[in-house]
């Protein structure tokens, strides 16, 4: 099969990149980290999920979906 350009792959973050919240983080009966909280990439585990340091504090793993990229001018 040829190597083909897939639309639908997550986005790569790396340790130090600023990332958005795109949705609500969290399980619903803990603190929810809100969609478009800020914070900035801690690491990146064997899961393939995003450790995020939010500027509530709250630290997540996150799947790379569920982040973008922040606007420097936000």
């Amino acid at each position: 099969m040829p190597p083909s350009t897939t639309f639908d792959e997550p986005p790569e973050f790396d340790v130090g990149d600023q990332a958005v919240s795109a949705e609500p983080i969290g399980p619903t009966w803990h603190r929810r980290v809100p969609r478009g909280a800020r914070g900035v990439v801690l690491t990146r585990t064997a899961e393939r999920l995003i450790a995020v340091r939010f500027d509530s504090g709250e630290v997540e793993h996150v799947h790379p979906n569920g982040l973008r990229y922040a606007d420097p001018d936000e």
